[in-house]
């Protein structure tokens, strides 16, 4: 960020050193992509030059210590936010099955090493059954479809936790008269997304078709994982991509052929395998099949070196880790190990919240996922299996059903690589804001890596009224008074060209007729 960052991040040198030779975890680095995701700006300081910048009108977060100051005061937030963070995301590592959830609903010692083995949220205090439903009559039968609702991981506690430091960071700067920008995850007006995949299990290409059907009903471009070993016809293949759909890899380690088990060579091998399959060059998107999943960093680092761009594997492979039992619907960058310094691996996680709505998981929890993403402006990930799409008419309809729920609740569909495309594009973009040289003036500079559609700049003013009278001075652009997050915010929507941009906008009091 830029010298004139109104943010000054302290991250302790020395007790990153210290923790790395202990090989630990020096969590409180995570605060810098909480920062990225949301772009506020920010520059990373030394211990003892960030009094200056308190003196001069900044803020100061000891990310470390668990402390925001101001020139006005200091506010506090747990430091140990940052492992709670990380490590609801991206759990413990799997070495071993997991412990089952004592109702029945998630029986995950099945012996097969599973991201879901390593889930850290509690199956007793996280959980909540759908609105409505009443539950299983004793221990919960997990069979095919679910002859009733399961609890659910209902909220995005990873996510609530960031928000839990950014209100204290936005109520520090309020305090102190510092106006924060921060630019919105989506394009302008669109509360959240959603996305849905297709896995390829069985490769059996008149299920493909039916699957293909199915979607041109729903009206969703999905992202589709490829399966090893097979593949289907030649035109099947090509008619996927004629449809407007992803092209994908679903890496396969259950052991049932040669290259089907777990290790780099192996995903290696079924990148390479899944290029000839599919005619491209650049896979961009990945979900491991059944969510296979072993050690900790280890496959995040691998679809790095191999190329792949954005990993959907995260998700439940159980009726009762159905929801967020990974805490997000945010896309982010996952954390290394201590032994890679803790830095951010290149690979975006993308949350997966249920598979096979009515057969997989019970209907009830639709729209309980539906809703919390909505709160939380993400990513709803609703993933699809043709075998289930051709054989099961209330699975096919429970896929157009939640096509039209997002719709109506704003949600646009979009691809994994689109999801991938964006959120990179967002993080090549800085924000600064001046006041301007007349009353109620802001300058707001954005500068972007590359060309953006529709972004919407926020802009946290102190004391922004509901009804306070916003317009455009200077630039191609538009403004107004929005909710996010549940604070009151100023919205600058606009098309950002490469290279930097200038608005002013005049902030004012509403005059009443």
């Amino acid at each position: 960020m830029s010298a004139t960052s109104p943010v000054a991040v302290v991250l302790d040198e020395d007790a990153i050193v210290a923790a790395h030779e202990q090989d630990t975890n020096a969590w409180w680095l995570y605060s810098t992509e909480v920062l990225d995701h949301l772009r506020v700006p920010y520059d990373v300081v030394p211990h003892d030059r960030a009094a200056a910048r308190v003196a001069a009108g900044g803020i100061a977060v000891y990310a470390r210590e668990g402390r925001v100051v101001t020139a006005t005061g200091e506010w506090a937030f747990d430091p140990g936010i940052w492992e709670r963070i990380v490590s609801i995301q991206q759990g413990i590592p799997v070495e071993t099955d997991g412990v089952p959830a004592p109702d029945g609903s998630a029986p995950v010692d099945d012996g097969l090493l599973k991201c879901d083995d390593g889930i850290v949220l509690s199956y007793a205090d996280d959980r909540a059954l759908p609105p409505g439903e009443a539950g299983a009559d004793g221990a919960f039968p997990h069979v095919y479809p679910p002859p009733a609702a399961a609890p659910i991981f209902h909220q995005g506690t990873a996510d609530r936790l960031r928000l839990s430091f950014l209100d204290v960071l936005f109520d520090a700067a309020a305090a102190a008269g510092v106006t924060l920008p921060w630019l919105y995850y989506w394009p302008a007006g669109v509360p959240a997304v959603a996305h849905m995949s297709h896995d390829s299990d069985g490769n059996v290409s008149e299920q493909a078709l039916s699957g293909l059907r199915v979607f041109d009903e729903a009206g969703v471009k999905v992202t589709w994982c490829h399966c090893y070993p097979g593949g289907y016809a030649p035109e099947v293949v090509e008619e996927i991509a004629a449809r407007g759909h992803e092209q994908a890899l679903h890496y396969n380690a259950m052991g049932d052929a040669d290259i089907a088990s777990w290790g780099w060579p192996q995903l290696r091998a079924q990148y390479a395998w899944a290029q000839a399959l599919t005619g491209r060059e650049n896979i961009v998107s990945n979900k491991n099949h059944y969510t296979r999943w072993e050690g900790w960093d280890d496959f995040f680092l691998w679809s790095e070196k191999v190329g792949i761009r954005i990993d959907q594997s995260r998700g439940p492979s159980k009726q009762g880790n159905v929801g967020f039992p990974f805490g997000s619907c945010h896309l982010s960058f996952p954390m290394a190990g201590a032994g890679e310094r803790n830095r951010l691996i290149d690979v975006l996680e993308l949350p997966l919240h249920t598979q096979d709505l009515a057969w997989a998981s019970h209907a009830s929890i639709r729209d309980v996922i539906l809703e919390e993403v909505l709160a939380l402006h993400g990513v709803a990930h609703f993933l699809f299996h043709s075998a289930h799409l051709h054989t099961k008419p209330y699975v096919a309809q429970a896929c157009r059903e939640v096509a039209v729920e997002a719709r109506r609740r704003g949600m646009q569909w979009w691809t994994s690589e689109q999801l991938n495309d964006w959120e990179r594009s967002r993080r090549g973009v800085r924000l600064s804001v001046e006041p301007g040289a007349g009353s109620g003036e802001l300058r707001i500079a954005v500068s972007a890596r590359e060309a953006m559609k529709a972004t919407g700049v926020l802009v946290a003013v102190p004391g922004l009224a509901a009804d306070a009278s916003v317009s455009v001075a200077d630039g191609a652009a538009t403004c107004a008074v929005v909710t996010r997050h549940g604070r009151r915010l100023l919205e600058l929507a606009a098309d950002l060209p490469e290279g930097t941009s200038q608005f002013t906008v005049v902030v004012g009091t509403k005059v009443s007729a």
